[in-house]
Protein backbone atom coordinates (compact mmCIF):
# COMPACT_ATOMS: atom_id res chain seq x y z
CA UNK A 1 0.00 0.00 0.00
CA UNK A 2 1.17 3.48 -0.86
CA UNK A 3 -0.20 6.95 -0.20
CA UNK A 4 0.49 9.68 -2.72
CA UNK A 5 -0.66 13.30 -2.83
CA UNK A 6 -1.18 15.46 -5.88
CA UNK A 7 -0.14 18.83 -4.44
CA UNK A 8 -1.31 20.67 -7.54
CA UNK A 9 -3.98 19.70 -10.08
CA UNK A 10 -2.67 17.31 -12.74
CA UNK A 11 0.56 16.47 -10.91
CA UNK A 12 -0.66 12.85 -10.78
CA UNK A 13 -2.33 11.93 -14.07
CA UNK A 14 -5.68 10.16 -14.03
CA UNK A 15 -4.24 7.19 -15.93
CA UNK A 16 -1.60 6.73 -13.22
CA UNK A 17 -4.32 6.55 -10.54
CA UNK A 18 -6.52 4.05 -12.36
CA UNK A 19 -5.89 1.26 -9.81
CA UNK A 20 -5.97 3.54 -6.77
CA UNK A 21 -8.61 4.87 -4.45
CA UNK A 22 -8.75 8.59 -5.21
CA UNK A 23 -9.85 11.15 -2.62
CA UNK A 24 -10.64 14.58 -4.08
CA UNK A 25 -10.23 17.58 -1.77
CA UNK A 26 -11.37 21.17 -2.32
CA UNK A 27 -11.80 22.59 1.16
CA UNK A 28 -12.68 26.12 -0.02
CA UNK A 29 -15.29 25.30 -1.03
CA UNK A 30 -16.53 22.69 -3.51
CA UNK A 31 -16.06 19.48 -1.54
CA UNK A 32 -17.25 21.16 1.66
CA UNK A 33 -20.40 22.20 -0.21
CA UNK A 34 -20.95 18.72 -1.67
CA UNK A 35 -20.53 17.08 1.73
CA UNK A 36 -22.95 19.55 3.33
CA UNK A 37 -25.55 19.11 0.57
CA UNK A 38 -25.49 15.31 0.86
CA UNK A 39 -25.66 15.50 4.64
CA UNK A 40 -28.72 17.73 4.20
CA UNK A 41 -30.52 15.03 2.21
CA UNK A 42 -30.01 15.97 -1.42
CA UNK A 43 -30.54 13.07 -3.81
CA UNK A 44 -27.18 13.37 -5.58
CA UNK A 45 -24.66 15.93 -6.75
CA UNK A 46 -23.81 16.17 -10.44
CA UNK A 47 -20.51 18.05 -10.94
CA UNK A 48 -20.12 20.03 -14.16
CA UNK A 49 -16.87 21.15 -15.73
CA UNK A 50 -18.27 24.51 -16.85
CA UNK A 51 -21.22 26.82 -16.42
CA UNK A 52 -22.38 25.89 -19.91
CA UNK A 53 -22.28 22.18 -19.11
CA UNK A 54 -24.22 22.76 -15.88
CA UNK A 55 -26.98 24.52 -17.81
CA UNK A 56 -27.04 21.74 -20.42
CA UNK A 57 -27.31 19.08 -17.71
CA UNK A 58 -30.11 20.98 -16.01
CA UNK A 59 -32.08 21.07 -19.23
CA UNK A 60 -32.41 17.29 -19.01
CA UNK A 61 -34.52 17.43 -15.82
CA UNK A 62 -37.79 18.87 -14.62
CA UNK A 63 -37.26 22.26 -13.03
CA UNK A 64 -38.72 21.00 -9.76
CA UNK A 65 -36.18 18.16 -9.53
CA UNK A 66 -32.90 20.07 -9.29
CA UNK A 67 -31.04 22.98 -7.78
CA UNK A 68 -28.47 24.72 -9.99
CA UNK A 69 -25.40 25.99 -8.18
CA UNK A 70 -22.02 27.39 -9.07
CA UNK A 71 -19.44 30.13 -8.84
CA UNK A 72 -16.67 31.82 -10.71
CA UNK A 73 -13.92 33.52 -8.72
CA UNK A 74 -15.97 32.79 -5.60
CA UNK A 75 -19.00 34.76 -6.79
CA UNK A 76 -22.39 33.10 -7.52
CA UNK A 77 -23.27 32.67 -11.20
CA UNK A 78 -25.98 35.02 -12.36
CA UNK A 79 -29.24 33.15 -12.91
CA UNK A 80 -28.24 30.11 -10.82
CA UNK A 81 -30.20 29.15 -7.72
CA UNK A 82 -27.24 29.01 -5.37
CA UNK A 83 -23.55 29.86 -5.34
CA UNK A 84 -20.82 27.76 -3.72
CA UNK A 85 -21.40 28.65 -0.08
CA UNK A 86 -21.79 25.34 1.78
CA UNK A 87 -24.17 26.88 4.27
CA UNK A 88 -26.61 27.66 1.44
CA UNK A 89 -26.91 23.91 0.89
CA UNK A 90 -27.86 23.13 4.48
CA UNK A 91 -31.62 22.71 4.72
CA UNK A 92 -34.92 21.99 2.97
CA UNK A 93 -34.01 23.83 -0.23
CA UNK A 94 -31.77 20.89 -1.24
CA UNK A 95 -33.48 17.93 0.45
CA UNK A 96 -34.64 15.37 -2.15
CA UNK A 97 -33.17 17.40 -5.02
CA UNK A 98 -30.43 16.80 -7.52
CA UNK A 99 -27.66 19.38 -7.18
CA UNK A 100 -26.01 20.38 -10.44
CA UNK A 101 -22.94 22.43 -9.64
CA UNK A 102 -20.00 23.99 -11.45
CA UNK A 103 -17.06 25.47 -9.55
CA UNK A 104 -13.70 26.87 -10.53
CA UNK A 105 -11.57 23.97 -9.29
CA UNK A 106 -13.22 21.16 -7.34
CA UNK A 107 -15.84 19.87 -9.76
CA UNK A 108 -13.23 19.59 -12.51
CA UNK A 109 -11.01 17.50 -10.25
CA UNK A 110 -13.89 15.10 -9.52
CA UNK A 111 -14.63 14.50 -13.19
CA UNK A 112 -10.95 14.15 -14.15
CA UNK A 113 -10.32 10.94 -12.18
CA UNK A 114 -13.27 8.90 -13.44
CA UNK A 115 -11.07 5.88 -14.27
CA UNK A 116 -9.94 5.36 -10.66
CA UNK A 117 -10.82 2.24 -8.68
CA UNK A 118 -13.08 4.34 -6.43
CA UNK A 119 -13.43 8.08 -5.86
CA UNK A 120 -14.39 9.73 -2.58
CA UNK A 121 -14.95 13.41 -1.86
CA UNK A 122 -13.37 14.81 1.30
CA UNK A 123 -12.83 17.93 3.34
CA UNK A 124 -12.23 18.69 7.00
CA UNK A 125 -15.96 18.39 7.71
CA UNK A 126 -16.08 14.65 6.97
CA UNK A 127 -12.48 13.56 7.61
CA UNK A 128 -13.34 10.84 10.14
CA UNK A 129 -16.04 9.37 7.91
CA UNK A 130 -13.72 9.24 4.89
CA UNK A 131 -11.06 7.56 7.00
CA UNK A 132 -13.54 4.89 8.06
CA UNK A 133 -14.43 4.23 4.41
CA UNK A 134 -10.77 4.01 3.42
CA UNK A 135 -10.05 1.38 6.06
CA UNK A 136 -12.04 -1.13 3.99
CA UNK A 137 -9.38 -1.05 1.23
CA UNK A 138 -6.75 -3.41 2.61
CA UNK A 139 -4.81 -3.83 -0.64
CA UNK A 140 -5.17 -0.50 -2.41
CA UNK A 141 -2.96 2.49 -3.04
CA UNK A 142 -4.41 5.90 -2.26
CA UNK A 143 -4.10 9.14 -4.21
CA UNK A 144 -5.19 12.29 -2.39
CA UNK A 145 -5.93 14.99 -4.96
CA UNK A 146 -5.67 18.64 -3.96
CA UNK A 147 -7.90 20.64 -6.31
CA UNK A 148 -5.75 23.72 -5.84
CA UNK A 149 -6.59 27.24 -6.92
CA UNK A 150 -6.38 28.13 -10.59
CA UNK A 151 -3.91 25.31 -11.19
CA UNK A 152 -1.65 26.28 -8.29
CA UNK A 153 -0.77 24.87 -4.87
CA UNK A 154 -3.06 25.86 -2.04
CA UNK A 155 -2.53 25.55 1.70
CA UNK A 156 -6.03 24.48 2.71
CA UNK A 157 -6.25 21.39 0.49
CA UNK A 158 -2.72 20.31 1.40
CA UNK A 159 -3.49 20.55 5.12
CA UNK A 160 -6.53 18.32 4.65
CA UNK A 161 -4.53 15.88 2.53
CA UNK A 162 -1.89 15.89 5.27
CA UNK A 163 -4.49 14.98 7.88
CA UNK A 164 -5.74 12.04 5.79
CA UNK A 165 -2.23 10.89 4.80
CA UNK A 166 -1.07 10.97 8.42
CA UNK A 167 -3.98 8.89 9.64
CA UNK A 168 -3.86 6.44 6.74
CA UNK A 169 -0.17 5.79 7.35
CA UNK A 170 -0.67 5.39 11.09
CA UNK A 171 -3.68 3.08 10.79
CA UNK A 172 -2.69 0.96 7.79
CA UNK A 173 1.10 1.08 7.81
CA UNK A 174 1.05 2.29 4.20
CA UNK A 175 4.17 3.87 2.73
CA UNK A 176 4.02 7.59 1.98
CA UNK A 177 5.43 9.31 -1.11
CA UNK A 178 7.56 12.42 -0.70
CA UNK A 179 4.51 14.58 -1.45
CA UNK A 180 2.43 12.71 1.13
CA UNK A 181 5.18 13.12 3.74
CA UNK A 182 5.40 16.84 2.98
CA UNK A 183 1.64 17.24 3.39
CA UNK A 184 1.71 15.20 6.59
CA UNK A 185 4.52 17.29 8.08
CA UNK A 186 2.71 20.51 7.19
CA UNK A 187 -0.48 19.27 8.82
CA UNK A 188 1.32 18.15 11.97
CA UNK A 189 2.94 21.59 12.28
CA UNK A 190 -0.37 23.42 11.82
CA UNK A 191 -3.02 21.03 13.18
CA UNK A 192 -3.77 23.17 16.24
CA UNK A 193 -4.52 26.25 14.14
CA UNK A 194 -6.54 25.00 11.15
CA UNK A 195 -9.12 27.79 11.29
CA UNK A 196 -6.43 30.47 11.44
CA UNK A 197 -4.55 28.83 8.56
CA UNK A 198 -7.68 28.81 6.40
CA UNK A 199 -8.47 32.42 7.20
CA UNK A 200 -5.01 33.62 6.15
CA UNK A 201 -4.26 31.31 3.21
CA UNK A 202 -4.53 32.98 -0.19
CA UNK A 203 -8.01 31.78 -1.13
CA UNK A 204 -9.34 31.98 2.41
CA UNK A 205 -8.25 35.60 2.69
CA UNK A 206 -9.83 36.29 -0.72
CA UNK A 207 -13.13 34.78 0.39
CA UNK A 208 -13.05 36.80 3.61
CA UNK A 209 -12.48 39.91 1.52
CA UNK A 210 -15.61 39.31 -0.58
CA UNK A 211 -17.81 38.57 2.41
CA UNK A 212 -17.49 34.82 3.03
CA UNK A 213 -15.62 34.73 6.34
CA UNK A 214 -18.29 32.49 7.91
CA UNK A 215 -17.84 30.00 5.06
CA UNK A 216 -14.12 29.79 5.77
CA UNK A 217 -14.73 29.26 9.47
CA UNK A 218 -17.35 26.61 8.74
CA UNK A 219 -15.03 24.75 6.34
CA UNK A 220 -12.33 24.55 9.03
CA UNK A 221 -14.53 22.45 11.35
CA UNK A 222 -13.28 18.89 11.64
CA UNK A 223 -15.32 15.68 11.44
CA UNK A 224 -18.74 17.17 12.17
CA UNK A 225 -20.50 15.35 9.30
CA UNK A 226 -20.61 11.58 8.82
CA UNK A 227 -21.45 11.44 5.11
CA UNK A 228 -18.95 9.90 2.68
CA UNK A 229 -19.61 11.13 -0.87
CA UNK A 230 -18.69 8.51 -3.47
CA UNK A 231 -18.56 9.10 -7.22
CA UNK A 232 -20.49 6.80 -9.54
CA UNK A 233 -20.56 7.60 -13.24
CA UNK A 234 -19.84 11.31 -12.55
CA UNK A 235 -22.59 11.48 -9.92
CA UNK A 236 -21.77 11.93 -6.26
CA UNK A 237 -23.96 9.98 -3.84
CA UNK A 238 -23.98 9.25 -0.12
CA UNK A 239 -22.06 6.22 1.05
CA UNK A 240 -23.29 4.90 4.40
CA UNK A 241 -21.06 3.35 7.04
CA UNK A 242 -20.52 -0.36 6.54
CA UNK A 243 -20.03 -0.01 2.78
CA UNK A 244 -23.67 0.31 1.73
CA UNK A 245 -24.80 3.08 -0.58
CA UNK A 246 -27.86 5.11 0.33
Amino acid sequence: MRIDVSLVPGEILAKDASRSVVVVIDVLRATSTIVTALASGCEEVIPAESIEEAIALANGYKRSDYVLGGERRGVPVEGFDLGNSPQEYDGPRVAGKKIIIATTNGTNAITEYGVARDIFVACFLNADAVMEACRAYKDSDFVLVCSGQDGRFCMEDTLCAGLLATRLAEETGAEMSDAARAASLLYQQRKESIEDELLRCDHGAYLVGIGYEQDVRYCSRQSVLSVVPKVYDRRVIRKAHGGKEE
